[in-house]
């Protein structure tokens, strides 16, 4: 049976959406990564029996991540779409 690794990788410049759809093409099948904070610093932890992620690898998703944001952005600004927008929420209130 192969040794499970987790390890912690800086989420600077990593979008979650990218990561985690990326991580099994370049850690194998199986790898898992979830949000995390690391002394302080907010990431993601990744679990796999597969190899690490390389320095190449993760300049890689750095660059994905940014094209996924732009592209989600374009989208965003082509529907007009104001983000801090207020949102009606249905909510009871509670009786006294």
């Amino acid at each position: 049976m192969a040794t499970v690794n987790s390890y912690f990788v800086p989420g600077f410049g990593i979008s979650r959406a990218v990561i985690q759809s990326e991580i099994c093409y370049h850690c194998g099948p199986g790898s898992i990564v979830r949000p995390y904070t690391h002394q302080g610093r907010d990431g993601f932890l990744v679990t796999t029996s597969g190899p690490p992620l390389t320095k190449a690898q993760i300049e890689d998703l750095k660059a994905s991540s940014k094209e996924y944001e732009e592209n989600k952005s374009r989208r965003a600004n082509e529907a007009e779409v104001f983000v801090n927008q207020p949102v009606p929420v249905n909510y009871r209130r509670r009786s006294g």
